[in-house]
């Protein structure tokens, strides 16, 4: 077994199915990647966003022959599906949650990708896939690994372990994570923030030049204009963190609040002008000195 390489099952997704003629068509007006790009061997991230622009649920897209596959937090699939009844209208699509059940593993480290018989050089999202079964590099950045989906019954765990792979708790994945400075489900959806700040445009996640869906205008108007008062970035602690929603200071300013934590890493929801005005030594979240950074792949 090769310590670097690591797989966990993500217990808390879910795997949903859209099917019927409209499949497409009807997904291109709601989320804010360009389905038009989705193929089997080209996986997408993206959004679906309230009417003013907030982000309500991402996900991870997937193509087969007929239908659409989507990887989202299971917390999430009751909304997902209230808002596609919404919208369905008279459009020919269905929506239900993947039969045979399908699980979601996040798979990482130095060759992790390589092991899995992917091509890092390709660039992110390619993928190698069939029904029900997809492998493929994760469309954010590459450096978060690979994810895997597979039908539950699926001995995957053991075929991994016989690959060299160390099967751990969805904990670790998500400490991999937030060492790169990636937000998930449960820390930027709910309409806790725009897509913009949650860092969508970097992570591969919205298109620009697709046209309407909904809550695109004023995600266009955000690029455009440049108004991104805020921006989720990743922040280490010299203990660990305190919980969720604490805020961070700065002289009794407070610059932002914590959305998820770690041991001593974590990543916040930060104020751009107030944390540029900040002495870097004196921001606290609840007495615990921090330093919020940008990582390597989020330019200034």
């Amino acid at each position: 077994m090769t310590a670097s390489l690591k797989a966990a099952v993500l217990r808390d997704r879910k795997v949903v199915a859209l099917s019927g003629i409209d499949r497409v068509k009807f997904l291109q007006a709601l989320v804010t990647n360009d389905i038009r790009k989705l193929a089997p061997n080209r996986p997408l991230y993206a959004g679906m966003l309230t009417g003013q622009g907030k982000l309500l649920c991402d996900f991870f897209i997937m193509a087969e022959q007929d239908r659409i596959l989507i990887d989202i937090a299971a917390a999430h699939v009751e909304e997902f599906f209230k808002r596609l009844t919404t919208f369905k209208l008279r459009a020919e699509v269905e929506f239900v949650e993947a039969t045979p059940p399908l699980i979601v593993i996040a798979v990482w480290g130095a060759e992790a990708v390589a092991q899995l018989g992917l091509d890092p050089e390709q660039g992110n999202g390619k993928a190698a896939s069939a029904a029900g079964h997809h492998a493929f590099v994760d469309p954010r950045i590459a450096a978060l690994g690979a994810r895997l989906i597979c039908p539950a019954d699926d001995p995957i765990e053991a075929e991994l372990g016989r690959q060299g792979f160390a099967i751990v708790a969805a904990p670790d994945y998500d400490a991999h994570r937030l060492a790169l400075g990636v937000a998930d489900s449960p820390e930027i959806a709910g309409e806790s923030c725009y897509p913009l700040e949650a860092n969508f445009e970097m992570l591969n996640g919205v298109d620009f030049r697709k046209g309407c869906y909904l809550g695109q205008e004023l995600t266009a108007r955000m690029k455009l204009k440049g108004e991104l008062r805020k921006r989720v970035l990743p922040v280490a602690g010299t203990a660990a963190l305190p919980s969720v929603g604490t805020p961070l200071t700065a002289g009794g300013a407070e610059l932002g609040r914590l959305i998820a934590a770690s041991g001593a890493q974590g990543l916040a929801l930060v104020r751009l002008d107030r944390l540029a005005e900040a002495d870097e030594g004196a921001i606290v979240a609840q007495g615990v000195p921090l330093r919020v950074h940008w990582p390597s792949w989020l330019p200034r």
